[in-house]
């Protein structure tokens, strides 16, 4: 086997982490429905700082550039505290739509962080197709309130935040991602001080602590971990392309649970995102 031929199985073996970042964080949005009555900051805090402590047992892989440490932290910890003030600020519909700008920011921003890397039309247009999915997903039928222009403006602010985040890992392959761990636990810590700062501790029933629980070990610390791995040995655009399936999973698994039924706009979104991953592996 060719050192090319190699490299194009590492990166398509590494597309399976990938698609189980996306699948755990598709069930983020259930996880939530357990602690409705619990603020999202502290929700935030304490599950990246569980999502820091299961990576404790690797903590002396937890070496990295200072450069990396303080822009990794400030990504992670600026993101979610954003994207938190920006769901308050406006209708949560449209910052959620922005806000997965994400992956298509990916793609156009990684000549930036990317050695060599390129920007093609068919990539820009399979990215642009899975973000018409991820919004049909959303439900067509909600409409997205007028909210507060600041609101959408910090949305589109924490896409940048976590494309920059993501393309962090291309400059730094030889970093374990174990080094998350240090990033979320920092980052949890912080969030915590902040909520604590304006508000006593929730009492917190035993099915909220269950679903903290395992959203620190899921979606708020786990799936980082993986999605680590697969953006140092992953295509990053076929990466970003695949995450658009993260919201079509998520209104799926949300309907299903909540027993409503699979909606058109479901299937629909799902066909446009399997179209633009086709694309992406074309390109």
């Amino acid at each position: 086997m060719s050192t090319v031929e190699t490299l194009t199985a590492k990166s398509n073996s590494a597309m399976i982490p990938a698609a189980l970042a996306v699948i755990i964080w598709s069930t983020l949005a259930v996880s939530v429905t357990f602690c409705s009555d619990v603020s999202p900051m502290f929700i935030t805090g304490a599950a990246l700082f569980i999502g820091g402590l299961i990576g404790l047992p690797w903590i002396k892989l937890w070496r990295m550039p200072r450069r990396l440490f303080v822009l990794g932290t400030f990504c992670m910890l600026a993101y979610h505290v954003i994207y938190f003030y920006a769901l308050q600020l406006a209708d949560p519909i449209g910052v959620s739509l922005l806000h997965y700008l994400w992956p298509v920011l990916i793609v156009v921003m990684a000549p930036l962080f990317v050695a060599n890397g390129t920007l093609t039309v068919k990539s820009l247009l399979a990215g642009a197709i899975g973000f018409a999915g991820a919004i049909i997903s959303c439900n067509p039928d909600h409409a997205v309130g007028a909210g507060s222009w600041l609101g959408y403006f910090l949305a589109f602010v924490s896409a940048i935040l976590w494309a920059v985040y993501s393309l962090l890992a291309k400059q730094y392959p030889n970093v374990k991602s174990a080094s998350v761990g240090l990033f979320c636990i920092v980052s949890g810590a912080v969030c915590l001080a902040l909520y604590r700062a304006s508000a006593d501790w929730p009492s917190l029933t035993t099915s909220e602590l269950w679903a903290i629980l395992y959203m620190g070990i899921g979606p708020m610390g786990g799936a980082f971990y993986v999605w680590d791995h697969a953006m140092k040995k992953a295509c990053h655009e076929r990466v970003a392309v695949l995450s658009y399936a993260t919201p079509v999973l998520s209104t799926a698994f949300l309907a299903l649970y909540l027993q409503v039924g699979m909606q058109w706009y479901i299937w629909v979104g799902a066909a446009l995102v399997v179209c633009s991953m086709v694309m992406s592996r074309k390109a």
